[in-house]
């Protein structure tokens, strides 16, 4: 297959407004979601080899990619602009009430409302494996290339040097080094997948292995739901290696546990799915007041503390995110996520998520797999709101919710063209 061919448009070449508009949200899809995946990847490389850069590069990129994902996803349909105002008139209300704006906050869930409904809009199976196929081929590629040859990687890609440059991280942080990988980069303590591999854990294009982690999951689960997806299980073995090289046990357990789930999913109430982060946090709260811990070790089980010990230090108006705090959260999801958008912001938003309407039941299986990834991850991180794993991750879920699986399965046994996949046209002479 050559390379062009990866993105060659799946739509056929009318010359119809409808047509061409068509197109565009394809190639627009192409460039965000593949630029939300790469664009840090190529900022280190300006860092390394070109010029400084500083944070406020980063923000043009993520507004540039997050605003093109808007304009592609704005249509005559009101649900988008509805879901934008609503949220947008309540973080308003929040900063109003804090006296304090946090743009951050904002843009963390511009990012799955641009690329869920970018993702409803394209309504192309075909995009959506392909996206799929050529991240994971990406992420292994320069995978690989850290592990096996990392003194050229950093001639190149100097990943240490970057986030210093950004202020991500301190020059104390780093012990006076400026080149090198990023300071998780090297696990300080045994490895837990494959020791033998030793303790680099590699970032790829993600630069720091949570991220990398985090994506061979998102990965492993589209694999796992799509049974007739091209190259299906070399997606799926790409996205466990990603996972190996990473050292990502997060990753690991998600990917086992979204198998072992894979009969259940359909019998499970939404109910259920509402309900269980709210449950975490009274859960984890009373177990922090009843222990006083203030955290523990680097494993699932001292992230546990960490968010139990910062629950018990919040105040009432930080929970109902009127009020700021200056506590660190951000290895604790759930508790970013509370102290960012109040408990009735993370109700509503988490409701909008489960309840997302899907036009077929079989969309239900990778919807689940989603909340179990979600769920897992906001115990542990708040890298959930990063555009590196995010753009993909909601663009493929817009998609999948918006497929007709029914009538696709059908076409595929009478050899009709089925929605979401479209098929190539002839021309008269």
């Amino acid at each position: 297959m050559r390379a062009a061919d990866v993105f060659a448009a799946p739509v056929p070449p009318e010359t119809t407004g409808a047509g061409w508009v068509s197109r565009a949200r394809h190639q627009v899809a192409i460039f965000t979601v593949m630029g939300g995946l790469t664009f840090n990847l190529f900022l280190c490389f300006v860092n390394t080899r070109v010029m400084g850069i500083r944070d406020s590069h980063v923000m043009l990129f993520e507004m540039l990619l997050i605003g093109c994902a808007f304009l592609a996803a704005f249509t005559r349909k009101l649900d988008i602009y509805l879901v934008l105002a609503l949220y947008v008139s309540y973080m308003v209300l929040l900063f109003a009430l804090r006296g304090a704006v946090d743009l951050k906050a904002l843009r963390d869930i511009l990012i799955p409302i641009a690329f869920y409904f970018l993702g409803t809009r394209v309504q192309d199976l075909r995009l959506a494996d392909r996206l799929v196929t050529a991240s994971i081929a990406i992420v292994v590629v320069f995978g690989l290339f850290e592990y096996l040859l990392t003194d050229l990687y950093l001639d190149f890609f100097n990943v240490l040097g970057y986030f210093i440059a950004r202020g991500t991280v301190t020059p104390e942080e780093a012990f006076g080094a400026t080149r090198g990988l990023f300071i998780s980069g090297m696990r300080p303590e045994p490895r837990s997948l494959f020791s033998f591999l030793g303790q680099h854990r590699v970032s790829s294009v993600f630069l720091e292995p949570v991220s990398a982690g985090n994506f061979g999951a998102i990965v492993f689960a589209w694999a796992l739901f799509r049974s007739g997806m091209r190259y299906r299980f070399i997606v799926m073995a790409g996205a466990l290696l990603t996972v190996i090289l990473a050292d990502a046990r997060f990753g690991f357990f998600t990917c086992v546990l979204m198998t072992i789930m894979t009969p259940f999913y359909r019998i499970i109430p939404k109910t259920i799915w509402l309900a269980l982060p709210f449950l975490m946090l009274a859960v984890i709260a009373v177990y922090g007041l009843a222990t006083g811990t203030e955290g523990g070790a680097n494993d699932v089980g001292g992230r546990l503390k960490v968010t139990a010990g910062i629950l018990t230090h919040l105040d009432l108006p930080v929970v109902l995110g009127i009020a700021v705090t200056d506590q660190f959260t951000a290895d604790s999801g759930l508790a970013y996520t509370l102290t960012k958008f109040g408990l009735f912001g993370f109700m509503a938003l988490w409701a909008l998520m489960v309840m997302a309407p899907i036009r077929d039941a079989k969309a239900w299986s990778f919807h689940s797999m989603v909340i179990i990834y979600l769920l897992l991850l906001m115990v542990i991180s708040n890298s959930l709101y990063s555009i590196k794993t995010a753009a993909l991750l909601w663009f493929i879920l817009g998609t999948a919710d918006r497929i007709d699986w029914r009538t696709l399965a059908q076409g595929r046994v009478r050899g009709d063209r089925a929605p979401g996949i479209p098929q190539p046209t002839t021309r008269n002479p």
